[in-house]
């Protein structure tokens, strides 16, 4: 399921191939400015088109609108969320303004999406396996392999026994290590990756509990022993994740915040510690 604001325009951009030539110009003018036609009635909407108003009418049939005020109802909620823009909306002719705004607005609207579907009871129970795990093997494949060596990354600040793996056939090695008391952490975009869901079935059947950072409904969800989900905002078989992986990380920052809270002073004392023996790495500031 995608993020419901993305809905009617990612719609209209799909099947504008399929449309009729003089519905395809309105669902340009729609693509191109969908604040613009917001503000529209239908007759205002053909001229600015082209066409009549039959055709503005068959276009929102086409699209799956019961009608024209059904598609500026639609039109109207994905624009009232933020106007989400992601990457398939940047146009070839866009200049660096234009586009950076439609990236940090997409980034924008998905973190907002996911704050309100975050399932807070998931994430308590994540914190408290992970917290309570003598060791941590967080997993990821692809572009999720960045985020689990950044998840693993945050949990080695607090003390934790973490690692990261993005090679399927350690990962499974690594997973029998876990043991009972363990804890698996994957992450995955899409839920379908096969490596992934294989290493958190062969995690479950050693009796390791499996925490998953995926899509509600996916084959890895089912494999999980807690699902924190994360719905794409991107198409992933065609664009690489970009809000989606930027919700992915700020999820990672939940999760590990909790876990700081739960483990309380010592992981306070262990991070203090860490940023010591760092701190003769970096250049002094200027006063220092």
């Amino acid at each position: 399921m995608m993020l419901k604001p993305l809905q009617i325009l990612d719609d209209i951009r799909r099947q504008t191939p399929d449309l009729k030539p003089s519905e395809a110009q309105v669902a340009g003018m729609v693509l191109a400015d969908p604040r613009r036609v917001l503000t529209l009635n239908i007759t205002a909407l053909a001229q600015a088109a082209g066409v009549s108003e039959a055709t503005v009418v068959r276009f929102c049939r086409s699209i799956g609108c019961a009608g024209f005020p059904d598609f500026k109802l639609r039109l109207a909620e994905s624009q009232a969320r933020g106007t989400p823009f992601i990457s398939q909306d940047v146009a070839p002719d866009d200049d660096v303004s234009v586009f950076a705004r439609k990236i940090f607005s997409s980034a924008a609207a998905a973190l907002g999406e996911a704050s309100d579907r975050l399932d807070t009871a998931a994430v308590a129970r994540a914190v408290d396996l992970l917290a309570a795990a003598p060791r941590i093997l967080c997993v990821g494949m692809g572009a999720s392999g960045p985020l689990a060596e950044d998840t693993a990354h945050k949990f080695l600040r607090l003390g934790l026994d973490a690692q990261a793996c993005t090679d399927p056939l350690l990962g499974r090695m690594l997973a029998v290590n876990l043991g009972r008391d363990g804890a698996l952490l994957v992450i995955s975009n899409t839920g379908r990756s096969i490596p992934i869901i294989e290493m958190a079935q062969v995690a479950r059947d050693l009796g390791t509990p499996v925490i998953a950072l995926t899509v509600p409904g996916s084959p890895l969800a089912q494999a999980a022993t807690v699902l924190i989900g994360n719905e794409p905002v991107e198409d992933a078989e065609i664009f690489t994740p970009m809000a989606s992986r930027l919700v992915q990380l700020t999820t990672v920052d939940v999760l590990s915040t909790g876990v700081a809270l739960k483990l309380g002073a010592p992981a306070r004392r262990h991070l203090a510690r860490v940023k010591s023996v760092l701190a003769d790495t970096r250049i002094p500031l200027p006063g220092e």
